[in-house]
């Protein structure tokens, strides 16, 4: 084979392999929101949350809570509280629960109530997200929203009368935990 036929070769693998890269990492899905994304470790989400403080975009949660809150003025038809914190797994984001809440809620503010909010959110998400969320009755939690695309769910739903909540999870993580519990309550027949 002459040089010009390598080169051409090696260029074709080249560009094949470059093409596999960034197909591999625009169907992973694994960004959340403010540059957090799942299998993030946890000194960076710290070390990131820190900067966003210096930048005002959030604050700690209310009453010293270990969450994080980010007020939403201009998206919604009131002021939202946005409030979330990460589950950890070998020290990386496995999951986000995020609570979403008009500020101006009260029992008697029935406009204010989840279920208003939800049909908001899930608007914002499609956006942010992509349309195809689909709709599930589950049995306990109502009406839920769920989008799944490569390893990341997001699951969205009326948590009770004031928060809608969303749930990202990191689904390669969820399975293999799924397997790791299963091996652990099943007997091991083949002991001594």
């Amino acid at each position: 084979m002459n040089p010009i036929n390598k080169s051409i070769v090696f260029l074709f693998l080249l560009s094949l392999t470059a093409c596999n890269i960034i197909q591999k990492n625009t169907t992973e899905n694994d960004q959340l929101f403010f540059g957090f994304y799942l299998g993030m470790k946890q000194q960076d989400f710290f070390d990131h949350c820190t900067e966003l403080n210096k930048e005002q975009i959030i604050t700690q949660g209310p009453g010293g809570t270990t969450s994080v809150e980010h007020r939403i003025k201009d998206k919604f038809s009131s002021e939202v509280s946005m409030r979330f914190f990460p589950t950890f797994i070998d020290y990386k984001i496995f999951e986000m629960p995020v609570t979403y809440s008009f500020i101006a809620w009260a029992p008697w503010n029935r406009q204010y109530w989840a279920e208003n909010l939800l049909e908001e959110i899930l608007e914002e998400y499609k956006k942010d997200y992509g349309e195809d969320f689909k709709l599930i009755n589950h049995p306990t939690q109502g009406k839920v929203y769920y989008k799944i695309d490569g390893k990341r769910r997001i699951n969205l739903f009326v948590k009770d009368e004031q928060f809608v909540q969303a749930v990202f999870t990191d689904l390669e993580v969820e399975k293999r935990l799924k397997s790791e519990y299963e091996k652990s309550i099943s007997p091991d027949y083949n002991q001594n």
